[in-house]
């Protein structure tokens, strides 16, 4: 009865909902029955319908734009082995979620096109774990991080403020007396580097355990050069 219709309706010149039990998930989200802009509410079976056809589409267009950017990155040879892994997989949708459907009811097509619409959004995300992913920004401690009075112990000690320039890094590292001096610091994903003597140096937030220096042993708010080398704040 359903079939004869839906004829009679395109005889007529009106458009055929036709259920999504009835084809495939392609042929049902571009059913123009269930053209955009959905229906501000999806009350009626119709309206689910449409609604969920709306969904497959927004789903589908995500997941071939990531089919296409990883196909674009492979070999040619890579690229027919995609092209027949997904086509096996539009053929197993359909299958796989047509099946839901067997029971009948008029609730069938919209499990059908839900099983879809989920089927689709796990093959996009699928496709875009294997694009390379962009690099996540190293974040960069602040200022206060730094900023303040620390000692080392035996006599070494940092005194660090901040200006427009940088950081300005008054240093007492040894008992020498060229072992003193001033130096501008600028933060890096690293820590709080600047040059000394010469050489890069890189202070980094540390616990006082990880510094060979008893008198910092215990305390939680240091900065460490390097194992032998580290200040705590005081």
């Amino acid at each position: 009865m359903k079939l004869i219709l839906c004829f009679s309706a395109v005889v007529a010149g009106a458009v055929c909902a036709v259920p999504a039990s009835a084809q495939t998930a392609g042929a049902f989200m571009n059913n123009p029955a269930f053209r955009d802009p959905p229906p501000a509410r999806c009350m009626s079976t119709l309206d689910m319908q449409r609604c969920a056809a709306h969904d497959l589409r927004v789903a589908d267009a995500q997941m071939t734009a990531r089919y296409a950017s990883l196909r674009g990155r492979l070999q040619p040879a890579a690229q027919q082995k995609l092209l027949a892994e997904q086509r096996a997989w539009l053929t197993s949708r359909d299958r796989d979620c047509l099946a839901r459907g067997n029971s009948g009811g008029s609730m069938a097509s919209l499990a059908i096109a839900q099983c879809w619409i989920k089927a689709t959004k796990a093959r996009a995300t699928t496709l875009g774990a294997r694009l390379p992913q962009a690099s996540t920004p190293a974040r960069l401690l602040p200022p206060a991080a730094f900023v303040g009075r620390w000692r080392g112990g035996e006599g070494t000690y940092l005194k660090i403020t901040h200006q427009d320039s940088g950081f300005v890094i008054d240093n007492q590292w040894g008992l020498d007396a060229n072992m003193r001096g001033k130096f501008i610091g600028k933060v890096t994903p690293a820590g709080l580097s600047f040059r000394r003597n010469g050489v890069t140096e890189t202070l980094r937030p540390s616990k006082g355990n990880a510094i060979n220096r008893s008198a910092l042993a215990g305390k939680s708010d240091c900065l460490m050069v390097s194992r032998d080398e580290g200040y705590c704040r005081y």
